[in-house]
């Protein structure tokens, strides 16, 4: 995922979830670089970003 704030390019496994300041829980993924809070990636364009990147090889 790229930060939507910094343009820092990381997987969201380097992320920090949970962060546990926001009402009803986070969902969202801190950048690693400059703690921004950006959307979590829907599961389909993982997914979909898979596909491609396989048929590019």
């Amino acid at each position: 995922m790229i930060c939507g704030f910094c343009g820092y390019e990381f997987d969201e496994s380097e992320g920090k979830r949970g962060c546990g300041g926001c009402g009803g829980g986070c969902h969202s993924v801190h950048c690693p670089r400059c703690n921004y809070k950006n959307p979590a990636e829907p599961k389909f364009i993982g997914t979909l970003k898979g596909i491609l990147k396989r048929k590019g090889d």
